[in-house]
């Protein structure tokens, strides 16, 4: 059996028209999962702090960083941005031609491998 990589994974299953219209769904909601997740790991903070400083449940920052319970209250993402001294931005754009969605962002680079080890150990923090 030929050993492929994820991203290779990933690039073969998107050549198929319904796997690529799921993915394309879900990438709004998968864009602001990570960048909550990118923002806490940069900023060296736990769910918990984020939920002691946002005034919610430690298990809805989870949930939300799991997307298992659908979209959060715009309210409660603005308690987490408050939390992460971060800008929250939400906008809609006309829709391009290659993707039903375009995600721009302003954000600072994204977190390393290096620098999440670093903080966080050698076992993986959060898979998405």
């Amino acid at each position: 059996m030929k050993k492929v990589t994820y991203e290779e994974h990933i690039k073969e299953l998107l050549k198929k028209k319904a796997v690529r219209e799921e993915f394309e769904k879900l990438l709004p909601e998968y864009e602001l999962v990570k960048s909550i997740i990118e923002q806490r790991l940069r900023k060296k903070m736990t769910q918990e702090d984020i939920a002691k400083k946002a005034d919610i449940p430690q298990s809805t920052v989870s949930r939300i960083e799991r997307l298992t319970h659908g979209l959060p209250k715009l309210s409660t993402l603005k308690k987490i941005a408050n939390a992460l001294d971060a800008k929250l931005v939400i906008k809609l754009e006309t829709k391009n031609t290659l993707n039903q969605y375009t995600l721009g962002t302003n954000y600072e680079k994204p977190l390393t491998i290096k620098e999440a080890r670093k903080h966080y150990g050698k076992k993986p923090v959060h898979k998405i």
